[in-house]
């Protein structure tokens, strides 16, 4: 009764949160829609920025094992400065045996961004992952926290943006859960760099990760292309490879179709 409880209420605060994106959609800027995935992540100077973006994601792991992510991501940017994200992930993999569809771990990020001179701005804030995952193969078991760290430079003059530098922190752990689960510990670096146009971006977007459990790097070759297919709506693809020996996966890719408001 409690799970179908905490379910129904996580739900319920999507549902309101994708409401609340499409009717302050009027108040967005105009050219919004080319904004590059670093303009998602540290959305400051474009400070009316709202999105809704499905997206695939695949991750081909070691042995021939798979894990897919469908996942509905919505983010509304607020009070100029505040950016409220919401992930609600589903995912279907075969690491037990069998092919698993369900519900995976759904993830709520704040961020708050200021001005520090000029074309530099700074971002704070957190995500917090919650252990709704139908299957143990689908999710943690853990309720995670995520707080994070970062500057970011805009290359242009404001709301005229050819591109981004981004370097950021953050650290990943647990802190409740189920008990048998692996605990997790992990840092991630992010230096970013990326190229606008009006029509298309292409970015680096790797996000260095040190695991404090098993003791080992992750750092990936991540870039990723965006398209502009039509008005508001960008189409991107994104392809990561792990350059380190020690690794957990061989690669991953990712399809996205986000629509600024």
């Amino acid at each position: 009764m409690l799970r179908d409880s905490f379910f129904l209420l996580l739900k319920t605060i999507i549902f309101f949160t994708v409401l609340f994106c499409l009717c302050h959609s009027a108040s967005s800027q105009d050219n919004n829609q080319h904004i590059a995935r670093s303009g998602e992540v540290y959305p400051y100077p474009y400070k009316n920025f709202t999105f809704i973006q499905p997206r695939f994601d695949r991750q081909d792991l070691l042995y021939g094992d798979y894990f897919n992510s469908y996942v509905i991501r919505a983010a509304k940017t607020f009070n100029s400065s505040y950016h409220l994200r919401i992930e609600l992930p589903t995912a279907n993999t075969n690491t037990s045996g069998e092919n698993i569809f369900g519900l995976s771990d759904i993830k709520v990020r704040l961020l708050h961004a200021t001005p520090l001179f000029k074309n530099w701005y700074a971002g704070y804030g957190g995500e917090i992952t919650f252990p709704t995952a139908t299957d143990r193969s689908l999710g943690s078991g853990k309720w995670q926290m995520r707080p994070e760290l970062g500057i970011i430079y805009f290359f242009g003059r404001p709301q005229e943006t050819i591109g981004t530098f981004l370097f950021g922190v953050d650290y990943r752990f647990d802190f409740a859960g189920q008990s048998e689960r692996n605990h997790i510990s992990v840092l991630g670096i992010s230096p970013n760099i990326d190229y606008w146009t009006k029509r298309w971006y292409i970015g680096y977007y790797a996000t260095w990760t040190y695991d404090f459990i098993s003791h080992t790097w992750d750092i990936p070759i991540d870039i990723e292309f965006g398209y502009n297919v039509y008005r508001k709506i960008t189409l991107a693809v994104e392809y990561i490879q792990p350059l380190t020996q020690k690794r957990t996966y061989n690669n991953e890719y990712s399809i996205k179709l986000r629509y600024s408001f």
